[in-house]
């Protein structure tokens, strides 16, 4: 069944299922509403015929009425009337317009009295139906419209009516059984054959059709144009006969459903191609104006970015004197335009001292803006020179220099707390290693006894170890304090970037297959040289590396990378936590901070930090990124020639 509906001759009888259908459904609709218009329910077939006769007869009689009755000749006005035979009589009895045969009738079937309205002129203005059991109106002229129907079918729009009502009244309560049959029939068929637009029954590919290729809102366009333009038509030509308007507007209306069903098929297409609203033209043109307004704006941004550097760029005082001058301008061509002596004297007096006290505003204001630039970038021996100034302008310039002051003595305390600590930590990470030393030398001598005691030996391991931790836990806390406080020496040379990876990945070679970890590294062909302290550079990958080792998940690769970017040599170490890391990359910079929170594995939370600081001193940075579990250290130093 799917292939068939793939196929053309599948999607023809589905087409032209959904055609019929919805014009079934258009019909039962039409017949519905004229039904319930026509008191089908209500009456019976013969009272139904009888009520739409009677209003074609009432319509087509005000017309022969209204030529009878502005007929100018003395005779009575004679027509041929296909549809009935009819004679018009006035309040006399006098026949004042009749059809050809009506001197052979007998006996009317039909008599109604019709209402004539004239203007002052004399012209008839207007003609109505009027009951005979009402009032006439004293301003109206009346007339008696008698009628008989014609008998020939083929020319008598009244018998097609009665074959109509004889069709239609047998179906007044099955039209909507119809309507509803219909209407799920287009629903279904309409679904097919949007569901199956542009397949095949051969392949699952999208076959788009030769329409694709234009625009969507422009064949919608030449849709609407196209229907608009028929049916302008249609209405300008109102004065034809109804037979020929009908069968034009369902002429018209069956090639708009053809070529709207036709135009949801394409958009049917185009959805799967997702091309619907990208391949339209109109977003062809959005697109096109949004770069056209975004280069603009971008213009814009550039120009209003040079004005206000070019206003920053002039001096405070220049910038005052313009602006003060040009308002002084504006008023001069103010009082040239109203002159008044007396107004011309206030202005030249009130800017002979207001210029003046502008001016010396703006100078106290350069001065505290050059104290506050200098106590900015750090420079805090820069004194405001207070001597010339006035009122607060002098205030505010005291302030500023005591603020220095204070800074100073603040700096100058703390830069003396610092080099107290590293002092204090120095001394007493001597005073620690004498002892320490002999503790970590006696305990080795110990190990060394033969005994027969195996928890000795047991005992004395870590005692080894735990010294030997404390040891370098000492060298950590000496270091860092140099390294942050920059007592720490360096001793900065050219050296060839690529050296230090290639060293670290032979030194940690059995340390990373201990821990399972299968390191890659990753080197440019051309050479990086950078300004660095060998020492000091194997101590931060020494770091980096251990940091690896403790924390990295086991059965993983760790990617250490050097690559050039921009003008900097860029080192990138690369592993997944074993440990979940719910801390922040400022966080884990700080000095005694761990990523393993449990402190299940060695360390003081100090390499991270010490790292750090040791690539500042050699004018390099380090930066961590944490994205889930991936840990990442970006090591960055500048490229020399």
């Amino acid at each position: 069944m799917k292939r068939f509906l793939r196929s053309i001759a599948g999607k023809t009888v589905s087409f032209i299922v959904c055609i019929i259908a919805v014009c079934v459904l258009a019909a039962s609709m039409i017949c519905a509403g004229l039904m319930f218009e026509g008191n089908y329910y209500t009456q019976t077939k013969d009272q139904v015929f009888e009520n739409i006769v009677t209003g074609r007869i009432h319509r087509d009689a005000c017309s022969e009425v209204w030529s009878a009755v502005s007929n100018s000749e003395d005779e009575p006005l004679v027509v041929s009337n296909e549809q009935f035979t009819y004679e018009i009589v006035n309040d006399d009895g006098e026949v004042i317009g009749r059809s050809e045969d009506a001197s052979n009738i007998k006996e009317w079937v039909y008599s109604y009295e019709y209402g004539v309205l004239r203007n002052d002129e004399g012209y008839v203005d207007d003609v109505f139906y009027h009951d005979k059991n009402v009032p006439r109106d004293d301003g109206a002229e009346y007339y008696t419209f008698n009628a008989n129907i014609r008998e020939n079918p083929n020319i008598n729009s009244y018998s097609t009516t009665g074959k109509i009502v004889d069709l239609t009244y047998p179906l007044r309560y099955w039209v909507y059984l119809i309507g509803i049959a219909a209407l799920l029939s287009a629903i279904a068929s309409f679904i097919v054959l949007m569901a199956n637009a542009g397949r095949r029954n051969d392949s699952e590919e999208l076959y788009p059709g030769p329409l694709n290729k234009i625009p969507f809102d422009v064949l919608a366009g030449l849709y609407l144009i196209f229907g608009a333009a028929c049916f302008a038509i249609v209405g300008q030509n109102y004065h034809l006969p109804d037979e020929f308007i009908v069968a034009a507007v369902i002429d018209l209306s069956l090639i708009f459903l053809v070529l709207f069903v036709g135009l949801c098929i394409s958009m049917a297409v185009r959805i799967k191609q997702k091309s619907l609203i990208k391949g339209s033209l109109t977003y062809l043109c959005l697109k096109y104006l949004w770069t056209i307004v975004v280069y603009v704006w971008g213009l814009l941004k550039k120009l209003m970015k040079s004005v206000v550097f070019f206003i920053n760029s002039i001096p405070l005082v220049w910038k005052t004197a313009v602006i003060t001058l040009g308002l002084v301008f504006i008023e001069f061509l103010f009082l040239v335009n109203s002159y008044s002596d007396y107004y011309t004297a206030f202005w030249l007096i009130r800017n002979l001292v207001l210029i003046p006290a502008v001016i010396c505003i703006s100078l106290n204001l350069k001065t505290l803006q050059q104290g506050g630039i200098a106590l900015a970038n750090g420079d805090l021996s820069y004194h405001v020179d207070t001597k010339r100034m006035l009122w607060d302008f002098r205030k505010h310039g005291e302030n500023l220099n005591s603020i220095a002051n204070g800074m100073s003595i603040a700096v100058e305390d703390r830069l003396k707390s610092e080099r107290m600590k590293t002092e204090l930590i120095t001394n007493v990470s001597h005073d620690i290693k004498t002892p320490l030393t002999s503790i970590i030398n006696y305990a080795d001598l110990i190990g060394k006894e033969k005994t027969s005691n195996k928890k000795i030996n047991e005992y004395t391991e870590v005692l080894l170890r735990q010294s030997e931790r404390l040891k370098r836990l000492i060298d950590d806390l000496v270091e860092a304090s140099k390294a942050s406080t920059g007592n720490l020496e360096v001793d900065l040379m050219p050296c060839d970037a690529a050296t230090f990876v290639n060293q670290t990945a032979g030194e940690y070679q059995d340390r990373l297959k201990e821990c399972d970890l299968t390191l890659i590294t990753e080197v440019p062909e051309e050479g990086i040289r950078i300004m660095a302290d060998g020492r000091r550079m194997y101590r931060i990958f020494d770091n980096l590396m251990n940091n690896i080792c403790k924390y990295a998940q086991s059965g993983t690769r760790v990617y250490l990378s050097l690559e050039r970017k921009d003008n900097d040599a860029l080192f990138v170490f690369r592993n997944t936590s074993r440990e979940q890391l719910n801390i922040s990359e400022d966080e884990l910079m700080e000095r005694f901070t761990r990523g393993d929170q449990s402190r299940n594995t060695e360390g003081n939370g100090l390499g991270l930090s010490i790292a750090k600081s040791m690539a500042e001193l050699q004018n390099g940075s380090l930066k961590i990124v944490i994205d889930g579990d991936l840990f990442k250290a970006n090591l960055s130093f500048p490229i020399i020639d």
